[in-house]
């Protein structure tokens, strides 16, 4: 019902603005990352090609996933509603990127804890580059934590945004290209390309409703869902670098002024996720 389903999305944002994360132990997405983690754990590169073996354990962390999403249809009322709001709850993060975003500039910008939210080695980068690399983790954690679990949950119910998480979870997990992941984790990296092919680019129009420079990720991004990163580089003006890998040259190099400031921005799109969601659950509804 629309009632239902608009109650349960409200409520999970009110939680995750509240709290934040559900505790690890009880976190769904963290038992997707345990899940596929011990698939990889345990198989030994041998026998199926990697490729099947990493498209096979994935299929089981999707259906592990789809089955949760599942779950609150087994109970009575009220204990369904609240089984889908801590599941909604625990696929969206806007208060705990927040909270990281902001430990890394706590007093100055510190690598060890920018590590602690990006892959690349922050050892040797600059003061302007790891400020970059926050700005660009808050970015695609736009994506990746709020638009797309939301878009999903509106138009698919709670099994969208628990299925696009576990996908999520699965490409950060094994979806690396190494030389021991490459085709193993494949099939987790395309199937989480595909799911974020929308999200990446209705997520610019968020943004330009706040700088309409934003629009300009339109014609240049630097990874094929990266649109959130040039729309956010040039909302802030600020000049955003992986080092060897891309450079979107949108302004001044940034500072932990402008991690502030993203952080700022991050909050302002996320509500209006939100109330983009809520327009689509109504609109669904007719």
């Amino acid at each position: 019902m629309l009632s239902d389903q608009m109650a349960v999305l409200l409520l999970a944002v009110i939680l995750d603005f509240a709290f934040g994360e559900p505790p690890s132990f009880a976190h769904p997405v963290v038992w997707f990352g345990k899940l596929i983690g011990f698939f990889d754990s345990k198989w030994n590169r041998r026998g199926l090609p990697d490729v099947i073996a990493g498209a096979f354990f994935t299929f089981i962390v999707i259906a592990f996933a789809l089955l949760l999403s599942q779950s609150p249809s087994l109970l009575p009322q009220p204990f369904d509603f609240l089984v889908s709001t801590y599941l909604l709850f625990s696929c969206i993060s806007i208060r705990s990127m927040v909270d990281h975003a902001k430990a890394t500039i706590s007093n100055g910008v510190d690598a060890k804890k920018v590590q602690m939210i990006v892959s690349r080695d922050t050892s040797k980068l600059s003061r302007h580059q790891l400020c970059s690399a926050v700005i660009e983790s808050v970015a695609e954690n736009f994506v990746d934590g709020v638009l797309a679990p939301l878009l999903y949950f509106a138009i698919f119910g709670l099994p969208g945004a628990v299925v696009y998480r576990a996908i999520n979870v699965c490409d950060a997990m094994v979806g690396y290209r190494t030389p021991e992941y490459e085709k193993f984790g494949k099939f987790a990296a395309r199937i989480d390309d595909a799911a974020n092919f929308i999200p990446a680019r209705l997520s610019v129009l968020l943004f330009a409703l706040l700088n309409p420079r934003a629009l300009k990720a339109y014609r240049h991004s630097v990874k094929l869902n990266g649109h959130a990163m040039v729309a956010m580089a040039y909302t802030l003006r600020v000049t955003l670098e992986k080092p060897g890998s891309y450079i979107i040259k949108a302004g001044r190099l940034p500072s932990e002024r402008d991690v502030e400031r993203s952080i700022s921005v991050f909050w302002m799109v996320s509500c209006l996720a939100v109330l983009f969601s809520a327009v689509l659950i109504v609109l669904k509804s007719f």
